[in-house]
C-alpha cells in the first residue's frame, strides 16, 4: 500500500490559499469625489478665462494625490507641478498655501525629505465638505491673486 501521507500534505499545501481570508479592504483616503472636482476644475477654468488668464489647476485628496487637472492652452510647462505643490501644501495644513509662507523652507525641507513638494505661495486652498476637510484646489500661471481667485470660483462650484 502506498504512502500517501505526503500526497495529503502537498494537496493541503496547495489548497491552503483558497481558503485564506481575504485582507481587509483599505480604508477610502478621503477626497472629493471625481464628479466634484471636474465642477471645480470647470469653474476654475471659467474664472481664469474671464479674467483673461491662462492657468493649471489641480484638485488633491489629503495624501496631496490628484484626484482632477488641468491645464489650460497657454499655460506654461511648469504650472501643473506648482498648482499640485500648493494644492498639496493646503490639504496637508488645512491652511491656504499662501498663509504658510513664513514657514516654508522647513515645509519644503520637510517636503524634500519625503520625495513631496510643498509649495507655500498664494494659490491653493482648503476643500471642506460636511464640515470635514477633504482636500485642496491649486492654480498656477498668473498672478497669485489670481491663482487663488480661481481655486476659489472652482472650490464654491463644487460645494
Amino acid at each position: 500500500m502506498l504512502n500517501t501521507t505526503p500526497a495529503l500534505l502537498l494537496l493541503a499545501f496547495l489548497a491552503a490559499p483558497a481558503f485564506a481570508q481575504a485582507p481587509p479592504a483599505a480604508a477610502p483616503i478621503p477626497g472629493p469625489p471625481s464628479a466634484a472636482a471636474e465642477k471645480m476644475i470647470a469653474a476654475a477654468r471659467a474664472k481664469a478665462t474671464e479674467m483673461g488668464v491662462a492657468v493649471s489647476c489641480v484638485v488633491v485628496d489629503m495624501h496631496g494625490d490628484i484626484v482632477a487637472a488641468l491645464r489650460m492652452d497657454g499655460a506654461a510647462f511648469l504650472t501643473v507641478t506648482v498648482a499640485q505643490g500648493k494644492a498639496r501644501t493646503s490639504a496637508f495644513f488645512g491652511q491656504p498655501s499662501g498663509s504658510m509662507g513664513e514657514r516654508g523652507a522647513v515645509l519644503q525641507s520637510i517636503g524634500a525629505a519625503a520625495g513631496q513638494t510643498l509649495l507655500t505661495v498664494q494659490g491653493a486652498l482648503p476643500i471642506v465638505q460636511n464640515n470635514r476637510r477633504v482636500g485642496a484646489m491649486g492654480c498656477s500661471g498668473a498672478t497669485s491673486q489670481q491663482d487663488e481667485d480661481s481655486a476659489r470660483a472652482g472650490i464654491a462650484a463644487g460645494q
